[in-house]
């Protein structure tokens, strides 16, 4: 059997921009990537990328990944909107870029999804589709109005998620979530898989036994409403009037930065919040963790997020919302409590639960180490190998 492929071609919608001439991202799923090199002896990576952008992010070191820049969109409305002008573009260099390689592993759910698909099928290419989220719950929680844009958006999710079942026909599709199973019906092979990012070194080497005063909470990610972070600042709000005394730690930027300090000041929480922007991958991220007592997690829709296993190699007890794969790594009473999503009073409940209990806070400190002992980013990519193995065994028996 061969140890590595040849080639792999990436296809993602994942931002990217330029700056100094270096592709960098934002994008979580992208610093996965460089695991997969064991995989493969190179990784090209279809993606749109902007010609600018925030100076902050990071870039691939590896010589063995390279870009094969896509026209921009950052939106699925600007995707939409660009699309008459951009598709020809779009369609050439996706075939360019898969046309040597041995395998396409197309991300999604978005509208490049089926168009990679339909390419690949055309080519007679060997592809996966890796499913990171339900794209419905995603528009119906970030597209609230019904605006004629929010209207497209939650009709274009529509036929999306309905396109996702052909376009796996005789593929493999590996799902972040059981919640995503459905997507994998049609195709040949399905799996759950995790892209963990946790070394064996980040581990920490005991469960946590001390916490701060007041409570140190953290949250990590993209400030979306899709993230559900009104509704923790409404238990954070009802944690002080009951008397527990929290602080809650932001790390991260976003679209919704400024609706969300609005609401921290309309909630008298100023000096209980701190917005600490966004933070590279590496020491600094590192140090949030350490110095975190408790993560949250209050999400209206996730696949399975990298912040869980990161937080969990930290011994840091979760508290987290029921929604999409999170139940797949959070088990309620194990290593996290789960509560449903959108339910700030829930969410409130929880957190006094776990500040209050110091057996509690034990216990979940305790499971949650162990589970990230068993999902590091080695572990996890050894099983996407297996599974890459049984969905396409032609491509990894040795040449006569």
């Amino acid at each position: 059997m061969k140890d590595a492929l040849d080639r792999l071609c990436l296809v993602t919608s994942d931002y990217h921009f330029q700056v100094d001439g270096e592709i960098r991202t934002t994008s979580a799923f992208l610093r996965f990537v460089p695991e997969l090199l064991p995989l493969a002896r190179s990784i090209e990576v279809c993606a749109p990328v902007h010609a600018s952008g925030a100076e902050r992010g990071f870039s691939i070191e590896s010589e063995r990944v390279c870009y094969r820049p896509l026209p921009p969109s950052r939106t699925l409305e600007e995707f939409l909107r660009r699309f008459p002008r951009d598709g020809l573009t779009i369609t050439h260099e996706l075939y360019v870029g898969m046309r040597g390689a041995d395998l396409i592993w197309i991300n999604g759910p978005h509208p490049l999804l089926p168009l990679a698909a339909l390419i690949a099928r055309a080519m007679r290419k060997p592809y996966l589709l890796w499913l990171r989220g339900d794209i419905l719950m995603t528009v119906r929680v970030k597209y609230v109005a019904r605006s004629r844009r929010d209207r497209l958006a939650a009709r274009t999710a529509w036929y999306l998620d309905r396109l996702i079942g052909p376009s796996a026909r005789g593929a493999a599709v590996f799902y972040t979530g059981s919640s995503l199973a459905r997507y994998g019906k049609l195709a040949a092979y399905a799996q759950s898989a995790n892209t963990s990012l946790v070394s064996e070194a980040q581990l920490a080497t005991r469960p946590r036994t001390r916490v701060h005063a007041p409570l140190r909470l953290l949250w990590v990610g993209q400030l979306r409403p899709v993230k559900g972070l009104l509704h923790l600042l409404q238990a954070l709000r009802t944690l002080r009037d009951e008397g527990h005394s929290m602080d809650l730690r932001l790390v991260g930027d976003g679209e919704q930065r400024e609706a969300l300090t609005a609401e921290v000041a309309a909630l008298d929480l100023t000096d209980g919040v701190r917005f600490a922007g966004y933070v590279a991958p590496g020491p600094a991220l590192d140090t949030e963790y350490e110095e975190a007592d408790v993560f949250v997690l209050p999400s209206l829709s996730e696949g399975i997020p990298k912040v869980l296993f990161e937080a969990m190699a930290r011994a840091l007890p979760v508290v987290a919302t029921e929604v999409g794969g999170v139940p797949d790594v959070v088990c309620d009473g194990e290593n996290g409590l789960l509560v449903l999503a959108g339910d700030a009073r829930a969410l409130a409940r929880a957190l006094s639960r776990i500040g209050s209990d110091r057996d509690l806070r034990s216990h979940l400190s305790h499971g949650a180490l162990e589970y990230a002992q068993a999902h590091t980013a080695t572990a996890e990519v050894e099983r996407i190998r297996g599974g890459l193995r049984a969905a396409f065994p032609d491509l990894w028996r040795a040449a006569e």
